[in-house]
This record gives C-alpha cells, structure tokens and sequence, in this order.
C-alpha cells in the first residue's frame, strides 16, 4: 500500500508538472468567467414618467445605471413571504400591465409600448420596489396555487410519458416543498445554471488536455521493459495511473467550476442562493425541496462525474493508439458531436423519437449534466430499484467509466505480455 501511495503521488506530481495541464485549466477557467457575468444588454436610455397630478419627470440611465437598477431592485423584496398580499400589492403599484392590451393587433401595439414605457419610468424614477415580483407577475400562480398546477401538468403532461408510480414518486416529493415561498431574486443562480450546463458540454476537450498523455508517455518513452520487469509493480503501477488519471480529470473541473462559482460570488454576492430551487427561472417545474445552492452543488456534482467519465475515456484511446494527439482528438469529437447534435435536432426528430435512442439519449451530457435533470422525468429501474435521472446517470457515469477502466487494463496487460 505504501508502495501505491507513492506511486500515485509521482504520477499526480507528473501530470500536474505538465505545463499543458496548467494552462488547459486557465484558460478554460478564464473562459467560463469571461462567459459568467449576466447578460443584461442595456445601451442606456431617457425614462419619462408622467405623475398622477400630471407632471412630468425624466432622467437619463447610462448602461451602468441600468444594470445596476436591475440586479439591485429585486433585493428590496427579499425575504417577503409571495403570498396572496404579496401579489395584491406589488399590482397595486405596477402601473399599466402588458396584459391589458392585444399586441397581436396592430392598433394596440403602440399603447403596449406606452404601457412598457410608463411601467419602466414608474420603477426607474419613483419606486423601485416591486420590479422583482413584476418579474414574476406573469407566473404567480406557480407559486400562489401551485398544487393547483401541478395538477393540472399531471392531467395534461405528465401522464403523457410517465406511470401512476413515477407520477405519485414525484408528488410525494412535492407535498414537502415548504409553501408559500420566501422572496429572493435569483439572477445570479439562474445564470449559474446557465454557465454550469454550457461548461458541462465542454469538459472532454479540457479533461483530454490535461490526461491525453496518461499512457502514450510511456511508449514515447520506451519505458514499458523497465515498468513490465517486476508483476506487482505491474499492477500497482496501472491502478496508481488511471486513478491519477481520473484525480486530475476532477481537479481540473473543479478548479474551473470553482473559478466561476467564485468569481460569481465576489461579483453578485450570495443573493438568491437560499432561496427555493423553484424561484430559478430554468427550475419552476422542479419537484425536489432543495434551494438553489443545492441544485448549483448537484450540478456540480454531476460536472465532476462526468468529468471522471471522460478521464477513463481518455485513458483507454491514450492506452491503446499510444498517442495523446489520438486522445485529444476523441475529446474534441465527443464536443463537436454534443454541438452537432444540439443543432440538428430538428433535422433528426425521426430518428430521436425511436425507443431506444430516447432512452440513450436520457444520459447525455447536454441532458443530464444541466439544470433539466432536476426537473420531473421518467424514473429509472436498474435491478427493480426505482432512480431519479440524477440518481441514475450517476451510477450509469460512474458504471461506465469502470468499464473503460477495464478495458484499459486489457491494454495494459496485452503491452505486458507483447513486452512492448
């Protein structure tokens, strides 16, 4: 055991050692927070607001002023119990709804934008207030008469693609969401979200990077008749690589889903990361009584298994071409693939329907290692066990990743017995 956990340090030291590996993590860190911040695409703007008593006032916002509006005047609600008050009295002060008006007829278009205009002064130039439940007036009965929604989706939805048994699993997790809700603006989380699942799509090429050379070094080298000399380094050598291997592939997405999380936090504060998951704009549909810290953890959770996945798949192309160039090839297939896919689907909807690539399809990274997972989904048997889509790719990630591991040591011992 000493033996390995020396053995595991050298290789961990020589993978991290490489100046690849360093610069791979930078840049895909200081990518993603470059890619992090809220799109708020403001240019700046006059808001004009005419008061009851007819008077008339009017300020210029530069694009500074206008983030800055948005991102703080939701927090002056926060910790506001959204119940019927709640919204009773945020219309009370949202002058002139959108709805009011037909924008479908071209006589109304005009009086919708003067309604959007005179909403936009009232918040910018006399109270600011309630511009965060204006954001969510069109969706209040969500979180007013949820139960009353969730009904009806199960009626007209759900039952469509899930069983009476899947239906009651996720009601019963239902009945233990905390109502009604607290108030907390989640711009931050959402975005968060946003960045985990786009990063997601891209952890082969940043993995392949940082482990492409895992095995192929060693054939470069010519240093297989020295490692193949004695039978136990043989095997202690193998399991201290590829879980070297499969360490780095997670360091190196933890290191960058950290820098984002981090530089989120430095730049927004923690605002709306205790607030219920079913605030965040991509989760309004989300049956687990988590917040929205806990699902950005889960979706970390599920960056770093798959993080691992890759790593194994990795290995097994470095181990058997003997090349890293072969390796970052794959990593940079399984992103182009993922993309190609993603843009194509229309195209393909034929094919996508057929029963086994909807199953197959469930566990692809675009799917699962996003904020969609912790949404309702058919559940998952595997031995009569019944699993949740996180629950499921999880043990299918890290099944998967064992069995290429496996085939790995296949590699490994045919270059044992060839002498290589």
């Amino acid at each position: 055991m000493k033996n390995f956990w020396t053995l595991f340090r050298y290789e961990m030291r020589k993978l991290w050692k490489r100046p690849m590996t360093w610069i791979a993590v930078l840049v895909f860190s200081a990518g993603f927070v470059y890619y992090a911040p809220i799109p708020l695409y403001n240019y700046g703007h006059t808001y004009t607001y005419t008061q009851p008593d007819g008077a008339t006032i009017s300020r210029e916002f530069t694009a500074e002023e206008q983030d800055r509006f948005m991102l703080e005047s939701p927090r002056l609600l926060s910790g506001q119990v959204m119940d019927e008050e709640f919204f009773a009295k945020a219309e009370e002060h949202i002058p002139a709804r959108l709805e009011d008006v037909d924008i479908a007829k071209a006589e109304d278009l005009d009086r919708a934008s003067e309604n959007q205009e005179a909403r936009d002064g009232y918040f910018f130039l006399v109270d600011p207030t309630y511009y965060g439940a204006y954001q969510l007036a069109s969706i209040k009965d969500w979180y007013l008469h949820r139960p009353d929604r969730i009904e009806w989706d199960v009626e007209n939805n759900w039952k469509n693609y899930m069983t009476d048994r899947e239906i009651s699993y996720w009601l019963d997790w239902e009945t233990q969401i905390e109502q009604p809700f607290l108030y907390e603006p989640t711009d931050a989380p959402n975005r968060l979200f946003d960045v985990l699942g786009t990063m997601g799509i891209f952890i082969p090429v940043l993995v392949a990077l940082c482990v492409c050379d895992l095995f192929s070094q060693e054939r470069r080298a010519r240093t297989y008749p020295q490692i193949f000399t004695s039978r136990q380094g043989r095997k202690c050598l193998f399991l201290a690589k590829i879980l070297a291997g499969g360490a780095t592939s997670m360091l190196a997405a933890a290191i960058a889903v950290g820098a984002v999380i981090g530089s989120s936090l430095i730049r927004y504060g923690a605002w709306g990361w205790g607030a219920a998951i079913q605030l965040c704009r991509y989760v309004l549909n989300c049956s687990f009584p988590i917040t929205a810290w806990q699902g950005i953890l889960i979706l970390t959770g599920m960056i770093l298994v798959y993080a691992l996945l890759c790593g194994a798949l990795i290995s097994v192309v470095s181990m058997w071409s003997g090349s890293g160039v072969a390796a970052l090839a794959v990593g940079a297939a399984l992103v182009g693939g993922q993309m190609l896919l993603v843009q194509m689907q229309s195209a393909l909807s034929a094919f996508l329907t057929l029963p086994f690539v909807t199953a197959a399809l469930y566990y692809l990274p675009m799917g699962l290692v996003s904020a969609a997972a912790l949404t309702p989904h058919p559940l998952k048997y595997f031995f009569g066990l019944p699993l949740n889509l996180i629950q499921a790719g999880v043990l299918v990630y890290l099944a998967v990743a064992a069995a290429l591991s496996a085939v790995c040591w296949l590699g490994w011992r045919r270059q044992a017995v060839g002498g290589a």
